[in-house]
């Protein structure tokens, strides 16, 4: 089974898209690399066990150092650094693209939305990461969950709108990195001091 969900993640990459690993500028259509042939067996089993397992992948590898180990802990604080770097690109697209003048009221509306969540979920950086640094997994869920809100709630304004989101592949890989933070919050990280 391992074998066969290292040969579906490299099968994904080489059909679907070049995956850039350099930290600032990760995303699932840009760049011309691709994940490592080998993926640490510990890292596998995590990401395997979130929703989504190639993300989770993508999101890490970057940031991990050969001294890091490879324990739900360290994979979770490495995903709250990922996000809050693709929550920065996100900002600073959505702020470059609510200054156009072509836009209407409503979309700048759909933009301002956008932008004071992402603000939010850079502002919780620091909660999340003394959730796990005091193993208080309630404040930790709490955080992620209303996080993973505030995504859908951008990508619900400009619905409502009845416009298409020109931000929508950055809230979809914000969503999964987020969700898969709280699947490993949830289901994989074991606070010996649970609130």
């Amino acid at each position: 089974m391992k074998h066969l969900i290292s040969i579906l993640v490299f099968f994904l990459f080489f059909t679907t898209s070049s995956i850039a690993l350099t930290p600032s500028s990760y995303n699932v259509r840009q760049g011309d690399q691709t994940l490592p042939a080998v993926i640490d067996p510990k890292l596998q089993r995590i990401c395997d066990k979130t929703d989504n397992p190639v993300e989770c992948l993508i999101t890490t590898i970057p940031f991990l150092r050969k001294k890091v180990a490879i324990n739900p802990v360290s994979i979770l604080n490495i995903e709250v650094e990922a996000i809050d770097i693709k929550t920065k690109e996100a900002l600073d697209k959505a702020s470059k693209l609510s200054l156009s003048s072509s836009n209407s009221k409503p979309i700048t509306n759909c933009f301002n939305i956008c932008i004071n969540n992402y603000k939010s979920i850079l502002e919780s950086k620091h909660r999340i990461l003394d959730a796990i640094s005091i193993g208080d997994d309630k404040q930790l869920r709490v955080e992620l969950s209303s996080n993973v809100d505030k995504i859908y709630h951008c990508e619900d304004a400009f619905e409502e709108a009845n416009v298409k989101s020109p931000i929508t592949e950055v809230n979809s890989l914000l969503g999964k990195m987020i969700t898969n933070s709280l699947t490993i919050t949830i289901d994989m990280v074991h606070f010996h001091n649970k609130n």
